[in-house]
């Protein structure tokens, strides 16, 4: 009876969310989840277009793991008449899933920017994100007590708990302001960039009663990376995140050695570390070969929460990939052909 009954006690925890405050995804590899952490980042690179992918697995120990990714594609327009300014959009896509009942959060968003040099080697960008979500769960995969028939389980008999829906939709606006640094002459660049999510504060509920409020989130973010040696760079990233009730701070640091830097061999391997302050180490490692990123990254859970996820927080893997366009040089001859 006993493990049966754990679905039930794990649904009443999970819908509990929509009373005590409910709670945005999080990645630890924050900074390469570039559209979902702020949407002044779309086109912020170097490159013409930016697939980025993630996906994480947290606390596959307990019975209730947790299942996140998300993926996004971005790129710049280039409009003639801007002074030296750029617009950029992008896409994302997030889906989190978790629990017995596949309790999921999905968010469809478009982010819109725009992007002005300010000085040599400084860009100045802003933007936005308009999404659409729902927060949904399958009940016919959920066990209660009253299917208990007095001797033994019974998963056939019917159960007296009801909803009045199985899922919620939602729509959500963000925006975010991005200052980006590009040293010409070397590798090292930084950026710093404040974000607002969910500024309209969207209701959501399982039942017909007063929807509960789905809380802003404030983001504080930051990433440099400076080259040390022909061969050698350094990198560092840090976060702050606030939503209602719950607070999260991210520090990390990594090394990065480039084995080759020739023109359509390019390969360096990066190895780092962070923390996420109450809750988790995280070790990472990764390769840049050409265009592409891959980097991989594990959790290791120093919380309480530890004793049952025998410190093992979760993997997670971030993939991506830029396309740079040849430009047409700005005058050219015409060589006609007899």
């Amino acid at each position: 009876m006993a493990k049966h009954l754990k679905p039930s006690i794990l649904l009443f925890f999970l819908l509990s969310a929509f009373t005590s405050g409910a709670q945005d995804i999080h990645f630890s590899q924050f900074y390469h989840n570039p559209l979902y952490l702020n949407p002044a980042n779309t086109g912020l690179f170097s490159g013409d277009q930016r697939f980025s992918a993630i996906y994480r697995n947290q606390w596959a120990e307990v019975p209730v793991p947790y299942m996140s990714m998300a993926g996004s594609f971005d790129e710049k327009i280039y409009v003639p008449g801007l002074n030296n300014g750029l617009l950029t959009w992008g896409l994302s896509f997030t889906r989190d899933e978790a629990g017995d009942g596949n309790l999921s959060w999905t968010i469809l968003q478009a982010s819109f920017a725009y992007i002005q040099q300010v000085a040599d080697e400084w860009y100045l960008s802003g933007g936005v994100e308009l999404g659409a979500g729902q927060r949904a769960f399958e009940a016919d995969k959920l066990f209660f007590g009253d299917q208990f028939n007095g001797d033994i389980f019974d998963p056939n008999l019917q159960t007296g708990e009801g909803f009045d829906q199985t899922s919620a939709g939602f729509f959500n606006l963000g925006t975010g302001v991005s200052l980006y640094f590009q040293d010409l002459d070397s590798r090292s660049m930084a950026y710093f960039g404040l974000a607002g999510h969910n500024l309209n504060q969207p209701g959501l509920s399982f039942f017909n009663l007063d929807k509960v409020q789905l809380p802003m989130r404030t983001s504080v973010h930051a990433l440099g990376v400076f080259e040390l040696s022909p061969d050698w760079d350094i990198g560092v990233q840090a976060q702050w995140q606030d939503q209602g009730p719950y607070q999260e701070v991210v520090v990390g640091a990594f090394g990065k050695v480039h084995l080759s830097k020739e023109a359509g061999e390019a390969l360096a391997v990066r190895a780092g570390m962070g923390y996420r302050f109450g809750d988790a180490l995280i070790l990472e490692t990764g390769v840049n070969y050409l265009n592409w990123r891959l980097v991989i990254s594990y959790d290791v859970n120093t919380s309480p929460f530890r004793i049952a996820t025998n410190q093992r927080g979760g993997p997670e893997v971030s993939l991506r990939h830029i396309i740079t366009k040849v430009k047409p040089p700005d005058e050219f001859k015409s060589c006609p052909i007899f």
